[in-house]
């Protein structure tokens, strides 16, 4: 016999088929090949007892407070940790549960699948204020820059014409319209819109259904407003709603929360049943990294980002170049390729299917090797 201390993220499936485990087998030992982590804030300690011996019966564990034993009519936060499997059981015997634990069930019944492979969106600005100089395209560059990233690898195309970095303030429909027309134009009279999928970054619904006549397949709005969902059932086309405290013009300006998962999953919570109730099909959702958060924040969430797959919808992730990275290793906007790169690929790990970046090509390359490393095995 020979023994191997294998990397425990390899590729469960590929270790099975090497073994010679029955399809079955493999569909049921899945669940029981990774562990879960939920935490659970502001439960009571008969619900937390409760919990714990029906974790403990299945084989998962809850982490309580120490005084939760006692049984004490107070409140404190724990951690369930389980494989797929047990919490699958979990959730059954929760269901016959009162003290708020039938509702754990139901979160626990929710599948967090998460994306086999990202899609690429390149950014490119028709303006001359947006925060990376690089991004920035005019009427006559457009095709030429919009055609190197269909070349890279692009899945998305993101065209803006306003700037919405910290401070920005909205120059209004008409010179907003002004800026995006032309290129609108010249992407649909040279089918571009037929080689990848093109969206707008606008609030501005009359830009947007502009947009949409001339071959745009998403509406990315940073404003999160569910009324858009009649224009993306209009036109069949995605809507994507994003996460931000305050506006641009103020929203860096000392950002808080009480609790910041709680808070963002309440504010998708809202947008999304409505947006799906006006008729919206086609739904992403993006947290908004650096739009009124502070460093550790934008970190937090990418780290936890898992939880928001909780919608059913894709999760965008545009970390490109952002001051967060200046954060943690003072750089200056065009020397912030690195720091983006790990940032998405983190995203990606945690449920992010769209990749939101200025730098195409080198993201491709980044996620083939990505790819072709989880599929590295011994056998």
């Amino acid at each position: 016999m020979k023994f191997y201390n294998i990397n425990e993220k390899s590729d469960f499936d590929v270790i099975c088929k090497s073994i010679g485990v029955s399809v079955a087998g493999i569909n049921l030992m899945r669940e029981k090949s990774s562990l879960s982590f939920v935490y659970i804030k502001d439960i009571k300690s008969p619900a937390a007892n409760i919990l714990k011996q029906d974790a403990i019966s299945v084989g998962a564990e809850l982490v309580t407070h120490k005084d939760t034993i006692f049984g004490l009519d107070t409140s404190s936060n724990a951690l369930l940790i389980g494989t797929d499997a047990q919490l699958k059981k979990l959730s059954k015997k929760e269901k016959l549960q009162d003290f708020g634990l039938k509702n754990l069930a139901k979160f626990l019944e929710i599948s967090f699948n998460k994306p086999e492979k990202p899609k690429i969106m390149g950014v490119l600005n028709i303006n001359n204020d947006s925060f990376n100089a690089s991004s920035r395209i005019d009427i006559d560059n457009a095709l030429l820059r919009i055609n190197k990233m269909i070349d890279d690898g692009a899945d998305y195309i993101d065209i803006g014409g306003v700037s919405s970095r910290p401070g920005s303030v909205y120059v209004g429909r008409d010179e907003e319209f002004r800026r995006i027309k032309d290129v609108i134009l010249q992407i649909n009279a040279h089918g571009l819109d037929k080689k990848v999928k093109f969206s707008l970054d606008s609030f501005d619904e009359y830009c947007l259904e502009f947009a949409l006549n001339h071959g745009f397949k998403m509406i990315n709005d940073i404003s999160a407003n569910e009324n858009l969902a009649l224009l993306a059932k209009k036109y069949n086309c995605e809507l994507c709603m994003m996460h931000m405290q305050n506006d641009p013009a103020t929203m860096q300006i000392n950002p808080h929360y009480d609790d910041l998962l709680a808070e963002i999953s309440d504010f998708f919570e809202h947008k999304v049943l409505k947006a799906r109730d006006l008729g919206a099909k086609h739904i992403v959702i993006d947290v908004g990294i650096g739009f009124g958060k502070t460093a550790e924040q934008n970190l937090l969430l990418i780290k936890h980002l898992k939880h928001f797959l909780k919608f059913q919808c894709d999760l965008l992730v545009g970390a490109s170049r952002k001051s967060l990275i200046n954060h943690y290793f003072k750089s200056e906007v065009h020397e912030r390729l690195s720091g983006s790169l790990y940032l998405h690929l983190k995203a990606f790990e945690n449920g992010a299917s769209i990749i939101r970046t200025h730098d195409v090509s080198e993201h491709k390359q980044m996620f083939a090797l990505h790819s072709a490393y989880q599929k590295a095995n011994l056998w």
